[in-house]
């Protein structure tokens, strides 16, 4: 007769650690992905501009509301669109591949945990960045970074590889700095710059003479530089202006005085957000610091990786949380080595494991079977008057908006509508000649400006009412016939 695992038994095996990690990230990642809409920053801009791929055909060059757009490097865009041939345009689709990317990670982070370490603190790793505020968060959001973290995290992952036991894996380190180029341009620069330093603390000088590295080295640099030439020879001086100006050097200085504290934002920020890891993160530092992890190559990865993008992005003048989710997996790791050795004792360690897995349980449970939100209700008013506005917009109707900026509206009513609010005026006045048109003109308008639009507009008719948007025309409208499309973009 077979004997019976118990519980307690099953934990401390691999394999169900693994598939728990699995169950524990499909639900951190996916349920519910589809809910509760998209953020207009940046979430609606990049899920438009991969719509527009397919509306263009055009994979080279990225367009929003029909223009060239030189804003950002496309291969998350490209994931999104590959994601609507299978999918279709919803709100899943758009977020889908930065929860894959998020999915992804937490297993790359675990499988280079147990080459660091052990299996052990592998497993702590993954459970800790898959809890880790900023990246599930952002991992259920239309953006750059956790994709961009996937890279680099492949990145540095293929160095370890290639200085342990290949050197062939240098060309995949290359390839992923590559894409990491090619999903966030000049921010994708940083495994390159943490491989460097490395390289040279870690007195690694053969490296620089083996032909893997320095195929890796044109790889990376290749891809760069093909996707850099083709927007050059499309667009000239407008890529050169928004890209390399507005978007990469912007973000270095600008006019606006600053308090030298206000550079220590990123420190604060991880103190508000990266709960209840500091703790351990802090202990994990200091211990590596201190020289307790004897490996002292990887001593130095962990170091650089943890720091390198906190210090270098702490000099900008724009610093946002989401700048530093590159370097979330490498302070995952230092976590897991900070809580493996607080908890000093196996026995110990072992109800650790055994607690965090019966936590999760219970959380997947709960998470999956309860209609508990797993992200903001984000663009409801947009979702409303959305429908409405693509029936009549399709049939040539104007669209117009009152007091509104235009990325700030037109970001979600793009994407949800298909069309954009153009002109936006900010006197009612304007909307009364606009009005007087024989033409049927369609105004997006807050409900706090209605008290105003009824004294200042001679006639106006309510096609829809959200929370604050309404949607009005000059026009009385049958709206009988206007599909709600079953549902897909209010979910």
């Amino acid at each position: 007769m077979k004997k019976k695992i118990s519980f307690n038994e099953l934990v401390l095996k691999e394999n169900f650690r693994l598939l728990f990690l699995i169950l524990f990230s499909m639900t951190v990642f996916f349920s519910k992905l589809g809910l509760n809409g998209l953020a207009n920053y940046d979430d609606c801009f990049y899920a438009e501009e991969a719509k527009e791929i397919l509306k263009t055909g055009n994979w080279v060059i990225l367009h929003f509301n029909g223009a060239a757009a030189y804003h950002n490097a496309p291969l998350f865009m490209w994931l999104v669109a590959l994601s609507y041939k299978v999918f279709g345009f919803s709100v899943y689709a758009a977020k889908f591949p930065s929860a894959l990317m998020g999915f992804l990670t937490v297993f790359l982070i675990y499988y280079l945990g147990k080459i660091l370490f052990d299996s052990t603190q592998g497993f702590l790793a993954a459970f800790i960045l898959s809890t880790t505020y900023p990246f599930f968060k952002y991992a259920r959001h239309s953006m750059l970074d956790v994709t961009l973290a996937f890279f680099v995290t492949l990145a540095l992952t293929a160095l370890v590889l290639a200085l342990r036991k290949n050197p062939k894996y240098f060309w995949l380190w290359g390839l992923s700095i590559g894409l990491a180029i090619l999903t966030k341009s000049a921010l994708g620069v940083f495994p390159l710059l943490i491989t460097f330093l490395f390289l040279i603390l870690a007195g690694r000088w053969k490296i620089f003479i083996n032909v893997h590295f320095w195929g890796g080295v044109l790889t990376a640099v290749g891809v760069g530089a093909v996707w850099v030439a083709s927007q050059y020879v499309v667009g000239g001086q407008d890529f050169i202006n928004t890209h390399l100006k507005f978007i990469i050097l912007g973000k270095v200085s600008d006019d606006r005085p600053e308090a030298w504290y206000a550079h220590l934002g990123f420190i604060k920020d991880l103190f508000i957000f990266y709960w209840p890891w500091i703790p351990v993160a802090i202990y994990g530092l200091f211990r590596i610091i201190r020289g307790d992890l004897k490996d002292r190559e990887t001593t130095l990865l962990l170091l650089l990786w943890s720091l390198t993008v906190l210090i270098v992005m702490s000099c900008m003048k724009t610093r946002y949380i989401w700048y530093l989710m590159q370097s979330l997996p490498a302070l995952a790791l230092v976590s897991a080595y900070g809580l493996y050795h607080w908890v000093d004792l196996p026995e110990n360690r072992e109800k650790l494991i055994k607690g965090i897995v019966s936590i999760g349980l219970v959380a997947i449970i709960l998470l999956n079977a309860l209609p508990i939100a797993l992200d903001k209700d984000r663009e409801k008013d947009t979702r409303i008057i959305a429908p409405y506005i693509k029936y009549f917009a399709d049939n040539g109707d104007k669209l117009i908006a009152l007091r509104e900026e235009f990325f700030g509206l037109n970001n979600a009513l793009l994407f949800f509508s298909d069309h954009a609010a153009e002109p936006l005026y900010q006197d009612v006045g304007d909307i009364q000649k606009e009005f007087l048109t024989k033409q049927t003109v369609l105004c997006v308008a807050h409900r706090g400006d209605l008290a105003e639009i009824q004294k200042m507009v001679t006639i106006w008719y309510p096609v829809k009412y959200g929370d604050d948007l309404i949607l009005i025309s000059n026009q009385k409208l049958d709206v009988s016939d206007v599909p709600t499309w079953g549902g897909l973009w209010k979910n």
